[in-house]
């Protein structure tokens, strides 16, 4: 008896609240928001105009000739490294390829059981298995 009695008291409770509360007037409301709106003071067009971008620098040459180019970071990049090699797939720096994939500006042309064939427009790379590993032990009897 005492927990139901507390459980409507405590459901009626939000509902007397909200009917004893003041309702506050719509224009106290909006001279309160007008209050801490604060006023906002722009950028110029001609300002944003005048302003040099950060990403590209201007060279000026000998004869006053100015010549504009982006900055580019370098990225070193690991080598690729042939790791295994199994019918027309294989395995480059933990990721595996097929026969015809890219992988960086590379596509993979032939691919044996311990090389591999990588062409670009101007290069040709072979990569190759290397086999010199004293942890495998290949021992048939």
């Amino acid at each position: 008896m005492k927990t139901l009695l507390i459980v409507s008291i405590v459901s009626l409770l939000p509902v007397y609240m909200l009917a004893n509360a003041e309702t506050p007037n719509h224009t106290e409301i909006n001279k309160q928001i007008e209050e801490i709106k604060p006023s906002r003071t722009g950028v110029l067009a001609s300002d944003v105009l005048k302003t040099e971008s950060p990403f590209i620098l201007v060279k000026t040459d000998k004869d006053g000739k100015k010549t504009t180019y982006a900055v580019k970071k370098k990225v070193k990049l690991p080598p690729l490294k042939l790791e295994s090699a199994i019918n027309k797939s294989v395995k480059i720096n933990g990721k595996w390829y097929k026969e015809g994939d890219r992988i960086r500006q590379y596509t993979i042309t032939k691919v044996s059981t311990d090389e591999v064939l990588l062409t670009s427009k101007s290069k040709e790379l072979k990569l190759f298995q290397n086999h010199a590993n004293d942890k495998i032990d290949f021992n048939v009897n």
